[in-house]
């Protein structure tokens, strides 16, 4: 009997310590189960915020302070606060892409008996806007060459919106000011005595010198290369079918025209104090000169004044245009005083010498162009 009563007490100490490996074991099954489905759950929230949120944030670009006030409000809407949310654009130095991260603290419940208490889990997402009024005509003042130099020797020079150089970007003068950002792949050279840059100042090398600095946020890194799209041979097929194709020079003066089918002109074109309406492009094979005192668009006009090889030149003084001016394969030089353009510059090659020259972009004046197309590419 006494060694059956050993036996037993043998057993039964086994057995405590086999119940209690066991229960050890599923706390660690439930840790790894309920612990970790939490994490997964919040894993998949957070991503679902940071697309949303970098998705709705694209649209506003290039404006990068809009854009990540966008991201913040939208990850907001996710249950993911400010604080928790990192917006960043230009992402790699391209202005037309922005990189939204998430992250958030989740408790654990089970993991804590191994000392485990939280873990931060996050998501992050990259969206970008293509088309429409993205790449160049994201920009108030775009150049495309890239070994062109985008010249503004100005004084009294104002941009609403941002400059670009796919080159390097000099100014110099008197009183010049940017809303936006200041944008180069190579260097980024201002020489001024006021000079104000509301955005972002980035280039490959930075150098700013003037009496009255206003650039508080500089960044000495390449601006992305941005291509200029040729939608010319769309122009030339609209206007085949609607019977608006023009061989030889022509000269616009004094009209009321409209824009609503595109105009295709083989050859140069002079625009003398001409009143448009309607969305849409003239387009020359050769150069564009820009004559008399105003290229005027009535309401909800846009229109696209577009060289396919040729230059746009602005020489004459007084100048106000409603319009924007597209020269991928040539060059605009704005050598004239008093010229006021609603509307964009983008050219091959861009100089600026002219002074008291305001150059004001908006959200009405590219409806011209087709959508743009956001999407996730990361």
């Amino acid at each position: 009997m006494r060694s059956i009563k050993q036996w037993l007490k043998r057993e039964i100490g086994q057995s405590v310590i086999l119940v209690a490996l066991s229960i050890a074991m599923l706390c660690g099954v439930a840790a790894l189960v309920v612990d970790l489905g939490m994490v997964s759950v919040k894993e998949g929230q957070l991503q679902n915020a940071a697309d949303a949120a970098a998705l709705a944030a694209a649209r506003d670009l290039p404006s990068a302070a809009t854009a990540k006030n966008t991201a913040v409000t939208y990850a907001g809407y996710n249950g993911v606060s400010a604080a928790n949310t990192v917006a960043t654009t230009p992402y790699n130095g391209n202005a037309s892409r922005i990189e939204v991260v998430c992250k958030q603290t989740v408790q654990y419940t089970f993991a804590k008996i191994f000392g485990a208490k939280s873990v931060e889990v996050s998501a992050r997402a990259v969206a970008e806007k293509t088309g429409g009024a993205s790449g160049p005509f994201g920009y108030a003042v775009f150049s495309g060459g890239n070994t062109l130099l985008l010249g503004m020797y100005s004084s009294n020079l104002n941009i609403t919106g941002s400059v670009h150089s796919n080159y390097s970007l000099q100014i110099s003068g008197s009183s010049q000011s940017i809303s936006g950002n200041a944008e180069a792949v190579n260097s980024l050279n201002c020489y001024v005595s006021t000079l104000t840059i509301g955005g972002l100042a980035q280039g490959a090398s930075i150098d700013i010198q003037g009496s009255t600095i206003n650039v508080p946020n500089r960044l000495a890194s390449p601006a992305a290369v941005i291509a200029m799209p040729d939608f010319s041979a769309q122009v030339k097929a609209t206007a085949d079918a609607a019977g608006t194709t023009i061989t030889g020079n022509k000269t616009f003066w004094g009209t009321n025209l409209s824009v609503d089918k595109p105009i295709y002109v083989i050859g140069k074109v002079e625009v003398a104090g001409s009143t448009f309406t309607g969305n849409g492009t003239i387009c020359a094979t050769g150069d564009i000169n820009m004559s008399g005192s105003m290229l005027e668009a009535n309401s909800n006009t846009a229109v696209c004044l577009y060289s396919t090889t040729g230059n746009i030149s602005l020489s004459t003084s007084g100048l106000t245009i409603n319009g924007t001016l597209y020269a991928p394969n040539g060059k605009i030089g704005i050598y004239a005083s008093n010229i006021t353009i609603y509307g964009r510059v983008i050219a091959k090659e861009i100089l600026i010498t002219g002074s008291n020259v305001n150059i004001i972009s908006g959200s009405s004046d590219l409806g011209f162009l087709s959508g743009g197309a956001i999407s996730l590419v990361e």
